[in-house]
């Protein structure tokens, strides 16, 4: 499967025409930047050595990846939203996104965090997913507790502090009916 639709989102793979909005409101924007693992924001040049073939690698290696988040009323590429696995630690996989900041504080992440779970269980038949982010991003900390991941720990990174959050497939039919 290569989309999926929320009511208010197409999450679809990255298409070439997607780059230049994709570096602009996510890779390009320091205050978007500053809640991720890299944590400045990446040159132009750095992006499309890094991230266009890491989004089109991990569909081809794994079966998932990261879509590309389309905010339906206005079709407009705000982010992204999906499944990979953690640098560094081969057996987990992350439920992640990251979204323009204009469209921050809406519900959006949640909604495109819960289908990505959705797809992580029911179409990959993963056991267990993770969830990480910023222990200082309480908002998204927040998100992830919306979707059904329980907290577990915190840890270090990349010299800053992380929240480590996770969920068993049974947890979430359990939550999800």
């Amino acid at each position: 499967m290569t989309s999926i639709e929320t009511p208010r989102l197409l999450l679809r793979r990255l298409q070439p025409g997607d780059l230049d909005d994709y570096h602009h409101v996510i890779y390009g924007d320091p205050d978007v930047m500053a809640t991720l693992p890299s944590g400045q924001a990446l040159s132009r040049q750095a992006f499309e050595a890094y991230v266009t073939p890491f989004m089109i690698e991990h569909w081809e290696t794994h079966g998932f990846g990261p879509w590309a988040a389309i905010y339906k009323p206005e079709n407009r590429l705000i982010g992204h939203c999906g499944l990979k696995y953690w640098p560094g630690a081969p057996n987990e996989v992350e439920v992640f996104y990251a979204l323009d900041k204009r469209y921050w504080g809406r519900g959006l992440a949640t909604e495109g965090g819960r289908a990505a779970l959705r797809y992580g269980f029911e179409q990959v038949g993963l056991g267990y997913i993770m969830g990480y982010a910023l222990a200082v991003n309480t908002a998204s900390c927040r998100v992830l507790e919306k979707i059904g991941l329980r907290y577990e720990a915190n840890f270090q990174y990349r010299g800053r502090e992380w929240t480590r959050y996770a969920l068993q497939r049974q947890g979430f039919k359990a939550s999800n009916g």
